[in-house]
């Protein structure tokens, strides 16, 4: 969501994987056996890794695939609210199929398309040009088409492009293949510490009239997550003249020097254009006065947002960011440009400094792909990949040695803008841009300039991104898509990102009932004839195992770190989305979800997920050493209660989760013949297996 916030995220913990050769660019290895025979038949596509559309969807097409439709000549519909007029859909062969003599076989629905919708194919080895092989116009009604591509071409990539409109009712695509199974590269799991990070405004940390930073406010914010507080840098404020930065801002410095003392690191993120650019928009109005638009993206309005070059000025103040709070120490005194207008006569002033060594992490921005703010404000794949090349390290230097965060600091960790759509289809986009772009490094493998790839997703009854308005509550997060939308980002870096780290940096629930996002169980909606009488303790305790459950979830399906929306509530008394998604209370003291994080932390902070042993009911294995935990509970929405048939070599302790503690609260399991039957509700306990 576009809004200025703060998260704490623990990413110190979290090594950026190196590259590795991507599985959809790379030649299969001979086996010693000779290479493996081709088989003809439908190509078993993956929709969630093989295929994806430009545009702002919400999903795979998988009805393109596999019609669920009752009539079998409804046409496939990829989404409604969608940006692009014409939409685009690409199927990535992998390159161990050798996929030849394919044959394209198209049910025509309804309807007739003019334009129509045109298929490309690009061939192995053809530098991927696209060749034109047929244009679907809808004129066969309710029959089926068969395509046969050229025989013996070898086929890597075919493309759909099209008005939204012209789509058939289905699409099979067949032809010889040579099978085999992928074998995904290995991954470090993350430490379940780094799933504790959260949001939190840059005010939370200051004193009320911002002198300074409020010791009661960073102490909670300190104990209470374990890592580094993200906070967001505003373009318009930072840049407040071309070229000319202001580091006066939010208490930054100390706030950087003192959370690097105290072992945590801040994830500083870009949001909002630069003042000069808001001021090429188009302003709105408030109270009878013209007013910016900060909601409008990274770059002037007459720019061209196909060109790196209009984001120069982002890739300026990221190096300038870096220049002064990374870890570079041989930063050119005349590379710093610093703004030292005094905001007020004898007001504080931050001069020049540089190689501070404060801050590791940075995102580029946030949330880019806002498409709630129609076309004008949404920025396609393609336009982020030049945006994130951009700020990553001035496009590999194309835009000058004062461009970029790598630039300045190449020890830097830089994320991509966080997604408010969590569907890799426009990370798979920026692939494509940077492949024209930035192209490939000599051992092969693409230069992507992504350190960990991030987005965002909160669980909710519709099943929907951000700003969907079909929402009316929060769910539990395995009814909410959760742990789906982590295995396929995850599968996105596997396979086509570089092996990197994924990281979800905004994901929660309120705790007001009248909010679309509210913590309130099915149950309790069956209980209360109206959700205001759900009782707030009710509510919180929600929170609180919603919240714990979500951070199991997410890490056993691969993910490698959480920044919960948020530590602080925005407005306590507002029933709109995202207000009451604090875990922490005005007074500084621990809401509920704040107390199961910290004890889940100081419990196995250092374990990573090892395995899942059931699905219903939820059974995780995490290890740290040779000590390991099973994590049960009922994926469930109500009080439910039953018992887990356990493997322990003598009588154990089981650790529940409880408010206002430290600490969770232990009890004795008695085992009978090796077996503990472990009581479960829908509030996860953790049970020791084996102590070091």
């Amino acid at each position: 969501m576009q809004r200025i916030l703060t998260l704490s995220l623990l990413l110190a913990a979290m090594a950026c994987s190196s590259p590795v050769a991507q599985s959809g660019e790379a030649t299969a290895a001979p086996s010693a056996a000779g290479p493996r025979p081709y088989v003809t038949g439908v190509l078993p596509l993956d929709l969630s890794t093989m295929v994806y559309q430009r545009n702002n969807v919400g999903g795979p097409p998988t009805t393109l695939f596999r019609p669920t439709a009752a009539d079998p000549n409804s046409n496939f519909n990829p989404g409604f609210g969608l940006l692009q007029p014409e939409h685009t859909l690409v199927i990535d062969l992998p390159p161990q199929w050798e996929a030849k003599n394919l044959v394209l076989k198209l049910r025509d629905g309804q309807g007739e398309f003019n334009p129509g919708q045109r298929y490309y194919a690009v061939a192995r080895g053809s530098g991927g040009v696209e060749k034109l092989v047929y244009t679907f116009t809808g004129g066969e009604y309710g029959k089926d088409i068969s395509v046969p591509l050229p025989r013996d071409v070898v086929y890597e990539r075919l493309v759909l492009r099209g008005p939204l409109a012209a789509q058939p009712a289905k699409l099979e695509i067949s032809g010889d293949y040579r099978p085999f199974t992928a074998a995904p590269p290995a991954r470090v799991r993350a430490p379940l510490a780094a799933l504790t990070g959260a949001n939190a405004f840059p005010w939370n940390f200051s004193q009320p009239d911002g002198s300074g930073i409020s010791p009661p406010k960073y102490a909670a914010l300190s104990t209470t997550y374990g890592g580094v507080l993200r906070m967001y840098i505003e373009l318009e404020k930072f840049v407040p003249v071309p070229d000319q930065y202001q580091f006066q801002y939010w208490n930054l410095d100390e706030l950087a020097r003192r959370a690097h003392a105290d072992g945590h690191e801040l994830l500083l993120t870009f949001v909002h254009a630069t003042k000069a650019e808001q001021e090429t928009w188009p302003k709105g109005e408030y109270q009878g006065q013209a007013t910016l638009d900060q909601d409008a993206p990274p770059y002037a309005f007459t720019a061209d947002p196909l060109k790196e070059a209009t984001y120069k000025p982002a890739g300026s103040a990221g190096y300038q960011l870096a220049a002064r709070y990374g870890f570079n120490t041989h930063i050119p005194a005349a590379n710093i440009k610093c703004y030292t207008v005094p905001a007020y006569p004898n007001a504080p002033v931050a001069g020049p400094r540089q190689g501070l060594g404060y801050v590791r992490y940075y995102e580029t921005s946030n949330e880019l792909d806002k498409d709630w703010k129609g076309l004008s404000h949404y920025m396609s794949g393609w336009q982020m990949g030049l945006h994130q090349s951009a700020v990553y390290d001035g496009a590999q230097g194309r835009l000058g040695p004062t461009c970029g965060i790598k630039t300045a600091d190449p020890s830097a960790i830089v994320l991509n803008a966080g997604l408010a759509r969590a569907t890799p289809d426009a990370f798979r986009g920026m692939i494509d841009c940077w492949k024209k772009t930035r192209g490939y490094r000599k051992d092969g493998t693409l230069d992507i300039p992504v350190d960990q790839w991030n987005y965002h997703q909160y669980s909710n009854d519709a099943g929907s991104t951000q700003n969907g308005g079909a929402q009316t509550r929060g769910v539990a997060p395995e009814n909410g898509g959760l742990g789906a939308t982590a295995r396929r980002m995850v599968a996105f870096a596997s396979t086509y990102g570089g092996n990197k780290p994924v990281v979800l940096t905004e994901t929660g629930y309120d705790v007001n009932p009248r909010s679309p996002l509210a913590a309130v169980r099915a149950a309790d909606l069956r209980a209360y004839p109206k959700r205001e009488q759900i009782p707030a303790a009710r509510i919180q305790r929600t929170q609180a195992i919603w919240t714990l459950r979500t951070l199991l979830e997410v890490a056993a399906n691969g993910l490698d770190g959480i920044a919960w929306y948020q530590a602080y509530d925005d407005n306590g008394d507002s029933p709109y989305v995202y207000q009451t998604s604090g875990q922490i209370s005005g007074d500084n003291t621990r809401r509920p979800s704040g107390d199961f994080l910290v004890q889940a932390r100081a419990l196995m902070g250092a374990y990573t997920f090892k395995e899942r042993l059931s699905e219903h009911p939820r059974v995780d294995i995490w290890q740290h050493g040779k000590a390991r935990m099973a994590v049960l509970w009922l994926p469930v929405e109500d009080d439910s209660r039953s018992t887990y048939a356990l493997k322990l070599p003598g009588a154990g302790t089981y650790y529940t989760p409880t408010s206002g503690r430290a600490a969770m609260v232990p009890a004795k399991l008695p085992v009978v013949k090796g077996v503990a039957q472990v009581p479960l509700s829908e509030t996860p306990v953790f049970v020791p297996l084996i102590t070091p």
